[in-house]
């Protein structure tokens, strides 16, 4: 098996794929080299996530989880993956993410973690955390729904489809067809904007929203590791 996030760069793109057959799950490796790429990622950058196959990501990888679990070790689990989304939450080039498929989790949150969200319009995301025995992801979500849908998504475990989205704003949302060179398009028209005032404009927006999101989520994660 190859990398599970293939990185390349193309021109001041840098392009991150999940490339995890068959459905993109997220485990331990994909969390340090996500973290790792977002943080090295240049402010005059755009870092554009996205997916292989016919899921974006179907989450963390639950066989993972469970031997995790099993052993003892759940909050080094938990805090690895916290810190990858932190990391995307900190980057400090603007994010774009391109979903296909379901996006389940934290691949949800993963979503929820980028500037700008491009979904294919049969795309749709669940965060299913409390069906796992786990209570975070309020912090993230709530950047891409609104608080009270953001609630219902956690507390239900439902779907929620693309074309919601569409409505709310949210996300760009286009035919699969034409999924990634819309979302080409959009880091394209990012990078070719003053990077300074990009940089500027998602720092300082919302008195600092992307920083206090992170440390809400971080927060969060060590409130359920600490019950």
């Amino acid at each position: 098996m190859g990398e599970p996030l293939r990185v390349r760069r193309e021109g001041a793109l840098v392009r991150a794929t999940l490339d995890r057959p068959p459905v993109n799950a997220l485990d331990s490796a994909t969390y340090r080299r996500l973290a790792e790429v977002a943080a090295e990622t240049r402010p005059e950058e755009c870092l554009l996530i996205d997916a292989a196959g016919r899921a974006f990501s179907a989450g963390q990888d639950l066989r993972e989880h469970e031997r995790a679990t099993a052993a003892g070790r759940l909050g080094e689990s938990l805090t690895e993956g916290a810190g990858a989304l932190a990391a995307v939450l900190r980057c400090p080039a603007p994010v774009v993410v391109a979903v296909q498929g379901p996006a389940i989790g934290a691949g949800a949150l993963l979503a929820a973690a980028a500037d700008l969200a491009v979904f294919a319009d049969d795309a749709w995301l669940r965060v299913p955390e409390l069906d796992v025995g786990v209570t975070v992801g309020y912090a993230v979500l709530s950047r891409l729904l609104p608080p009270p849908m953001a609630r219902r998504a956690l507390l239900t475990s439902e779907r929620v489809e693309a074309p919601v989205l569409d409505r709310l704003g949210a996300a760009v949302v286009v035919p699969p067809a034409d999924l990634a060179e819309v979302a080409a398009g959009l880091a394209a028209g990012l990078l070719g904007k003053p990077s300074g005032m990009v940089a500027l404009a998602r720092r300082s927006w919302g008195g600092g929203e992307r920083e206090r999101a992170a440390r809400a989520y971080e927060a969060e994660v060590r409130d359920f590791l600490a019950r």
